[in-house]
């Protein structure tokens, strides 16, 4: 009995630590440097919200994206939970304050492509959503590249919307040869290229492409972490998920994963805290 005593305590401390886990989030800082950059320039990156509020009216995490005074603020997708039409109306309540501070680009992830399929329970609600999140001002991108302004510099924005297959739980299908390069050509090399794209477990295949930068959630930094050594699990059931959280650099590009700012399904963060990125660019002399 002293035993279960015990054991039940451990629960019980284990479940309150847990829910006021889920209540924090920190900012993690990057730097990218490039030549192909004139000027510094900083953007926030929000990715995998979920729907969550940090605060009313999500009144904490606005504030301090305020305080980044960031030029441009990047979600690489997952703003809601496709199940759950209360959590678009709160990434709306979110969005609509964003674009207050800065330009916005919202890419694709997992979520809002499921509800593309007009089969899907919540498709009109999606349509509806989609469109009032374009009302509010924020750029919504799927498969495209746009050339826009970014501290002194001119940037290419491009984002990638995977298929669904390429999410499909428990492993990582092989991208199909030439992917990429048929849906998302490259367009203007000479420019600093900044890729949104959900899923990290692509990473070599942006760095192939061309990406300086990308910026991918999805595995949420993986349920668990062990300090030094990374991700136990992801939300995805792979067991320690090869590109989890953090900045990753192949050849001449940076691929950065972030742990994201939500949690769906599994309610969870252990070692793992949310996280807001801060990213600063800066101009990087060549090398002749």
């Amino acid at each position: 009995m002293e035993f279960l005593g015990i054991m039940v305590i451990i629960i019980i401390c284990s479940a309150l630590w847990q829910k006021w886990e889920l209540t924090k989030f920190q900012v993690t800082e990057y730097e990218v440097s490039s030549p192909k950059l004139k000027s510094p320039a900083a953007v926030a990156v929000l990715a995998d919200l979920h729907g969550f509020t940090y605060g009313k009216n999500n009144q904490r995490l606005i504030g301090q994206v305020r305080a980044l005074a960031p030029q441009a603020i990047l979600i690489p997708g997952d703003m809601l939970v496709s199940k759950y039409p209360e959590t678009y109306q709160s990434a709306l309540g979110t969005l609509g304050e964003l674009v207050k501070i800065a330009p916005v680009y919202y890419s694709y992830g997992n979520h809002e492509s499921r509800l593309r399929d007009t089969e899907a329970v919540q498709h009109p609600l999606f349509l509806q959503y989609l469109q009032e999140a374009k009302s509010l001002g924020a750029a919504i991108l799927e498969t495209k590249s746009l050339e826009i302004p970014l501290g002194g510099n001119r940037v290419m924005l491009s984002a990638l919307e995977l298929d669904l297959e390429y999410y499909e739980k428990g492993r990582a299908i092989p991208l199909e040869p030439g992917y990429m390069e048929r849906r998302l050509p490259m367009e203007r090399p000479e420019l600093f290229q900044i890729l949104l794209a959900h899923n990290p477990a692509y990473a070599q295949e942006y760095a192939a492409w061309g990406a300086d930068v990308a910026f991918c959630g999805h595995n949420h930094g993986g349920l668990i972490r062990i300090p030094g050594f990374g991700s136990l699990i992801s939300p995805q059931f792979t067991w320690f998920p090869k590109y989890d959280a953090g900045k990753l650099q192949l050849g001449g590009s940076a691929i950065i994963v972030s742990r994201g700012l939500g949690t769906h399904t599994f309610h969870i963060r252990v070692f793992n805290r949310a996280e807001l990125l801060s990213v600063k660019f800066l101009p990087e002399e060549k090398i002749s």
